[in-house]
C-alpha cells in the first residue's frame, strides 16, 4: 500500500476504484462514480457500472442535500469511534443516487422517513469523513 501523501488521503482501503472518493472527502466534496458511457451514478464506488458493464467513469460531486429512504438504528456491537445508538441512514441524494452514511450526534427519535438532511464533513482521528444531519 502506498503512503497517505501518494494516496491523498488517510483511509485503510486504497484501491482505483475508491482513492478519489476518499481524496474528496479530504477536501470536503461528496463525489461518486458517473459512468461515462451510460451516465449512471453509483455508490458504493465499484469497477464496472451495473447498467451498462462499462469500466470507464468519471467523478461526480454531489451537492450534498437528500431525503432519507431508510434507516436503522445501531446498538450493538459498538463501533469504534461511535457512540451507541448510532442512527445510520440510505439517503436519496438531490442527483438520484443513494448513500448509505452515520447520523451520529443526532437525536434517533428524530429521523424518520423522508427527512431532508445534508451532508457535513468531519474528521474521525485523522480520516476525513461526512455524517448528515437534517436539514
Amino acid at each position: 500500500m502506498s503512503s497517505a501523501a501518494t494516496k491523498g488521503h488517510n483511509a485503510p482501503c486504497s484501491n482505483r476504484d475508491f482513492d478519489f472518493f476518499y481524496r474528496g472527502l479530504e477536501a470536503n466534496r461528496l463525489l461518486v462514480q458517473r459512468c461515462a458511457d451510460c451516465g449512471t451514478l453509483r455508490s458504493l464506488p465499484s469497477p464496472g457500472c451495473g447498467a451498462c458493464g462499462s469500466l470507464d467513469w468519471n467523478e461526480c460531486e454531489l451537492a450534498g442535500d437528500g431525503m432519507v429512504h431508510s434507516y436503522v438504528i445501531h446498538h450493538h456491537p459498538p463501533l469504534p469511534g461511535f457512540a451507541t445508538p448510532l442512527p445510520i441512514a440510505l439517503v436519496d441524494m438531490s442527483e438520484g443516487v443513494r448513500i448509505l452514511g452515520a447520523m451520529d450526534e443526532t437525536d434517533p427519535a428524530t429521523i424518520t422517513a423522508g427527512l431532508r438532511v445534508k451532508v457535513e464533513f468531519v474528521r474521525r482521528g485523522d480520516i476525513a469523513a461526512f455524517r448528515f444531519r437534517g436539514a
